[in-house]
């Protein structure tokens, strides 16, 4: 019985099988975080681009873009890689006090997923040469919630993570 237990250990059949076993976890939560940043990085890219492509055109004084819906409408036309935008973005706009740089007291959060109606928090269009301050607010959800960068993203109401897009621009006299 002891020779073959010897024998056994001696073998060294299934090494690599071992080594396979011990790196493939550690390879795979190497991509799927790589996969994750990439759709964070493309997600973001695509909300930023598209704010300011709708902004340059509020700026301009498109008179339509004062409707809060209908700005927001124009951002999730322009996002190609946000799902079902519409429903997963809220929408902040109001005007910078010059002295100090202040502006008003919206943290920039996100939807809730519990609440049927998500209002706009707060949506001033502002007057004549007024600094505006317009922050987007996007709630996706990770594509790999359970491993890796997925899991290490702080969670919001019911799941998912916020990405935020915020511009400044000064309204344009009529």
């Amino acid at each position: 019985m002891i020779t073959r237990i010897k024998t056994f250990l001696r073998r060294d059949d299934g090494v690599a099988t071992i080594d396979f076993t011990l790196m493939f976890p550690v390879v795979m939560g190497l991509f799927m975080c790589a996969a994750e940043m990439g759709a964070i990085q493309m997600r973001q890219a695509m909300m930023e681009r598209a704010m300011d492509i709708v902004v340059r055109d509020l700026r301009l004084g498109k008179p339509e873009y004062r409707d809060p819906a209908v700005l927001k409408a124009a951002v999730c036309a322009e996002a190609l890689l946000l799902s079902d935008c519409e429903t997963n973005m809220k929408l902040e706009m109001g005007p910078v006090i010059t002295r100090g740089f202040q502006y008003w007291d919206g943290g920039g959060d996100c939807i809730d997923r519990n609440q049927t109606v998500n209002p706009v928090i707060n949506f001033t269009a502002g007057s004549n040469n007024e600094i505006m301050l317009i922050r987007f607010c996007y709630l996706h959800d990770p594509i790999f919630p359970a491993v890796g960068l997925g899991k290490a993203l702080p969670p919001v109401v019911n799941g998912g993570y916020k990405m935020m897009a915020s511009t400044f621009f000064v309204n344009e006299p009529t």
